[in-house]
């Protein structure tokens, strides 16, 4: 795999790809399933949290809370 190919997809995996490794990729059609009641009410209590936390920082920068998350990330990466 060209070096440039590989470095893309070991940020993707957020790891390095190992020599012994092999890397597969393949599209599937989208599934239809109908959600059940719990997917529905977890859904809403997820929605609902989501509201809360934006509620909580409506008046930091954008540009502010996406420099927290990408730092999160990076250590994050960092302690694999």
């Amino acid at each position: 795999m060209p070096q440039p190919l590989k470095s893309a997809v070991e940020q993707i995996l957020g790891r390095s790809i190992g020599v012994d490794e092999e890397i597969s990729i393949i599209a599937v059609p989208p599934q239809n399933v109908a959600p059940s009641e719990g997917n529905l009410a977890a859904v809403d209590r997820l929605e609902a949290l989501l509201n809360r936390r934006a509620e909580k920082v409506r008046d930091i920068p954008e540009e502010e809370i996406n420099s927290a998350v990408d730092e999160a990330v990076n250590q994050g990466r960092r302690r694999r």
